[in-house]
């Protein structure tokens, strides 16, 4: 989302007096240009690598945490050997 979009949504934001996309405009300006895990820089006018990264909001925290593809897939394989370990344990 470019300046003149995030611009225009909070315009109509302030007008509709909605609340709610208040709210995530704030959290999208707090989210960082790099990797949480291996600080790897997002390029924004990248449109292949915004669609590749993974954007994770957590409301109740305030908090916007941002993930490269490789460092989201070494997560999503380390929770599913987690996974694997506790059903075998499980079994047992």
């Amino acid at each position: 989302m470019n300046r003149k979009q995030r611009r225009k949504m909070a315009s109509q934001a302030r007008k509709s007096g909605n609340d709610e996309l208040d709210a995530k405009l704030e959290l999208f300006s707090k989210m960082n240009n790099n990797c949480l895990v291996c600080n790897d820089k997002l390029d924004k006018t990248d449109m292949k690598m915004l669609s590749e990264w993974f954007v994770i909001v957590r409301e109740a925290e305030s908090k916007v945490n941002l993930y490269c593809p490789d460092c989201w897939s070494k997560a999503i394989k380390a929770i599913e050997t987690l996974e694997e370990l506790s059903t075998d344990e499980k079994i047992k």
